[in-house]
C-alpha cells in the first residue's frame, strides 16, 4: 500500500460519530507528486476522512499519519496547505492583513511578504478591501491564496470551486499543476468530475464509508472513458 517516501498513510481508517460510522475500514496512501480526486455522493466520507487527516476529529479506529506523523501535529501541518469547504477569514481584516497573518504563522518572520503579494496578485484580490466586503468568490479566493502560502508539501482542498468564475477555476488548476510539478502533493476532494478529470493523477471514490475505486487517472480512463463513467458505475447510480 504505503512506501517510505508517501505522505500519507491511511490504514483500515474508521469514523464515527455516535453510532453512524461515516469511514469504515479505509486505506490509501498518497507520495509526492501525485495529484489525487477524492470523489464520492454526500454522506460517503470525503470529508471525515479529511477531518482525520488533519487532526480535526479523533479517529475511532485505524491508523492516519501524515509527514510521518500523527494528525494535527504541529510538525505534520507546518507542510500543509488547506482550504476547507467553508472558510470563515476575519471579516474585519482586510484581504493583505489577512494572508501577512497566515504568513507570519508559516514563516515565523516577514519573510512571507512578496509572496503574500504575490498571491493577491494573481487570485486578482484588492489588498486594501475588508473581508466584509468581499463577494462570496473573492472570499473563496482568499481562501484558496492562504492554502498555497509557503509552497506546502501537501494541499489539501475541500470543494475548491465554490463561487469561482470559469476564468478563475482555468487560473487555479494552472497553479495545482505547477504546484505538484514541484513535487507538492494534492488530495482534491470535489463534485465537479470533468475539473478533477483535468487537475489529478489519480482517482478514489468512495462509497458509504469506503472506497469502492483508486485507480491512476490513465488506466481509468482506458476502463470507464472518462470519470463521470467511472463514478456513476462505481457509486451505482447507472
Amino acid at each position: 500500500m504505503g512506501t517510505l517516501s508517501s505522505l500519507i498513510e491511511v490504514n483500515q481508517l474508521e469514523m464515527r460519530y455516535g453510532l453512524t460510522r461515516a469511514v469504515q475500514g479505509t486505506s490509501f496512501s498518497i507520495g509526492p507528486g501525485e495529484s489525487v480526486g477524492l470523489l464520492g455522493p454526500n454522506g460517503a466520507g470525503k470529508t471525515s476522512t479529511l477531518k482525520a487527516l488533519l487532526g480535526l476529529y479523533p479517529v475511532s479506529k485505524g491508523s492516519v499519519t501524515v509527514f510521518g506523523h500523527g494528525p494535527g501535529s504541529v510538525a505534520a501541518l507546518k507542510k500543509i496547505g488547506f482550504a476547507p469547504e467553508e472558510g470563515c477569514p476575519p471579516d474585519y481584516l482586510t484581504g493583505q492583513e489577512y494572508l501577512q497573518f497566515v504568513a507570519s504563522l508559516k514563516f515565523r518572520s516577514h519573510t512571507g511578504t512578496p509572496e503574500v503579494s504575490e498571491l493577491l496578485n494573481y487570485f486578482e484580490l484588492d489588498p486594501k478591501k475588508s473581508v466584509r466586503d468581499y463577494s462570496k468568490g473573492m472570499r473563496r479566493r482568499l481562501i484558496l491564496a492562504q492554502a498555497l502560502m509557503a509552497r506546502p508539501e501537501l494541499v489539501i482542498l475541500d470543494e475548491p470551486l465554490n463561487g469561482l468564475d470559469p476564468l478563475m477555476i482555468i487560473k487555479l488548476r494552472e497553479r495545482l499543476n505547477q504546484t505538484t510539478q514541484q513535487g507538492a502533493a494534492l488530495l482534491y476532494s470535489s463534485h465537479i468530475l470533468s475539473e478533477v478529470e483535468k487537475c489529478c493523477n489519480r482517482v478514489i471514490i468512495m462509497k458509504d464509508g469506503r472506497i469502492v475505486l483508486d485507480q491512476s487517472l490513465q488506466k481509468l480512463i482506458q476502463e470507464f472513458g472518462s470519470v463521470e463513467n467511472a463514478f456513476s458505475r462505481s457509486v451505482g447510480t447507472a
